[in-house]
């Protein structure tokens, strides 16, 4: 206690304990925020360090500041702030650390203000597609799930991060072993259960799945709606169909270069085969596809109990 004390008999070092128990600072935002040298913070934050009423956290080549364990302690925290109150700067040093914590978010929007629009084409530290899938896919945590029609296997792989097991069906062997071996580079093979098969024929295991998805599949098969429907009897209740297809569109050439059956569908062909299989349409969205023209319609159904 008496080195608590010694650590607190200097009326710079309580200031300092004051800015930094407001908001976690740098040296030279505490520096900027009491208007004292940065010889005199470094020097007074030493001592503050060792008797841990101040913590720092290292980031890159910059250090914060914030209050310490002592703090957590409320009998302690409400006698320092008693203190701390009476320092006859404690209103301006008040101020002066909301001015620098403004100067961060100003600088925050400046940034943002100047890549409005361009902003996805950056690279963002933290951004980009994979973060956002992965992002995504977290949220089927623990979920029993199926991607029908799974192809080389990119959602399915992020999936196998989170999900309790994921069974992936394709009428392509090929396309199967590569899932697999993929799985095996990020040791979630023992998740999969792969089968090959047609969607058409194929019968699943009743009320087993959390959450099926049709990912680019229903264009490529002949009867859509019954591929929806044996799905559907595969489903939990309250169990989610997540379908990502093609709009309706006019262009034949698919027909040939990627061996589509069907030129894509319109939003409320898809909502009626869900409902006729007792499901209730959560979300229902066109969104911009990466070809020029071919838009994807995403449609999410809730089978009912």
């Amino acid at each position: 206690m008496l080195d608590i004390l010694k650590v607190l008999a200097d009326e710079v070092r309580l200031r300092i304990l004051r800015s930094v128990d407001q908001a976690e600072l740098s040296v030279a935002e505490i520096v900027d925020a009491l208007e004292i040298p940065q010889s005199t913070v470094s020097r007074h934050l030493k001592p503050l360090k060792e008797i841990n009423l101040i913590k720092a956290r290292r980031e890159g080549t910059s250090v914060f500041y914030s209050s310490g364990d002592l703090f957590k302690d409320a009998d302690f925290k409400y006698i320092l702030n008693k203190r701390l109150q009476t320092i006859p700067t404690a209103e301006r040093d008040t101020t002066r650390v909301d001015y620098v914590l403004d100067i961060r978010r100003r600088k925050r929007l400046l940034f943002f203000d100047e890549v409005a629009g361009q902003y996805e084409t950056l690279s963002e530290p933290g951004g980009g597609l994979d973060a956002l899938c992965s992002a995504f896919a977290s949220g089927f945590y623990d979920d029993v799930v199926a991607d029908l029609g799974c192809g080389e296997g990119s959602l399915s792989l992020m999936l196998s991060r989170f999900v309790k097991q994921i069974t992936c069906i394709d009428q392509s062997q090929k396309m199967l072993n590569l899932v697999y071996e993929r799985a095996k580079e990020i040791k979630t093979e023992k998740k999969f259960t792969l089968i090959k098969g047609d969607l058409e024929i194929i019968d699943l295991e009743k009320n087993k799945f959390d959450s099926i998805f049709l990912s680019q599949s229903l264009h490529h098969v002949s009867d859509p709606q019954k591929v929806i429907s044996k799905a559907s009897k595969s489903l939990k209740d309250n169990g989610k169909m997540i379908i990502l297809d093609l709009l309706k569109h006019d262009h034949e050439w698919t027909r040939e270069q990627w061996a589509d059956q069907w030129l894509g569908f319109m939003p409320e062909e898809l909502t009626q085969w869900l409902n006729n299989e007792n499901m209730d349409i959560l979300h229902n969205e066109v969104l911009r596809g990466f070809v020029p023209d071919l838009s994807v319609i995403m449609v999410i159904g809730k089978k009912r109990k």
